[in-house]
């Protein structure tokens, strides 16, 4: 028996289904665009807000590992970025500027304090760790502190914040952050709230009373 062979044959888009692809595309993505940039805004000021939460938690560990004073440093305080260090907390020595603090009890690599206005002089600190914004992929952040002006948390060995050893600044017991590049009807700005021993990220557009992330 011969068996017929059934002829397929293959049959491309014509242009007016082309046409129509792309014009749906085009629509779907003047939705979602500003949706999309949105998402991306808020997920900057998360990510600084959660970077500026550990470096002050692990500031605080390490006061009570090492058993002497570590500060937490908004080290871009000039521009208000989000840029920040944790180090050992220099001695503030009358007539003398700031001067480490037993550095032995602090071992790692040195950084002056040149461009904080309470150390008015160049010497070293030993830090523990520093990150800058540009690192985290979230440059366009900004960051404001209560009180304003203050840029330091200081924490003694027992993980309580205490007196900055500058004796000029008051520490910092919030620090708001905000993305500028977000839309203002969708941006989700955060802030990390510092109290005795207690580190908390909240969202300052919610009550505590109504919403656990919400700030006091």
């Amino acid at each position: 028996m011969r068996h017929a062979r059934k002829r397929t044959t293959q049959r491309g888009f014509s242009l007016i289904e082309l046409a129509v692809v792309l014009a749906v595309v085009a629509i779907l993505y003047r939705i979602a665009a500003p949706s999309f940039g949105a998402w991306i805004s808020n997920t900057q000021t998360r990510t600084a807000a959660e970077s500026i939460q550990n470096g002050l938690q692990l500031a605080r560990a390490e006061a009570i590992r090492r058993n002497r004073s570590v500060i937490f440093w908004l080290t871009a305080q000039g521009t208000g970025g989000a840029d920040w260090m944790v180090a050992c907390s220099p001695k503030w020595v009358a007539g003398a500027g700031a001067v480490p603090e037993n550095p032995g009890d602090c071992p790692g690599p040195t950084s002056t304090t040149t461009g904080a206005p309470a150390f008015t002089t160049t010497a070293p600190v030993n830090w523990i760790q520093y990150h800058t914004a540009s690192a985290q992929q979230t440059p366009q952040v900004q960051v404001a502190t209560l009180p304003g002006g203050s840029y330091l948390v200081t924490f003694n060995s027992l993980g309580m914040e205490s007196l900055n050893n500058d004796d000029t600044s008051a520490p910092m017991t919030e620090i708001d952050i905000t993305n500028p590049s977000a839309p203002a009807a969708t941006a989700r700005p955060l802030r990390v709230t510092i109290n005795g021993g207690s580190i908390r990220l909240c969202d300052p557009n919610l009550t505590l009373a109504n919403d656990p992330r919400g700030c006091n």
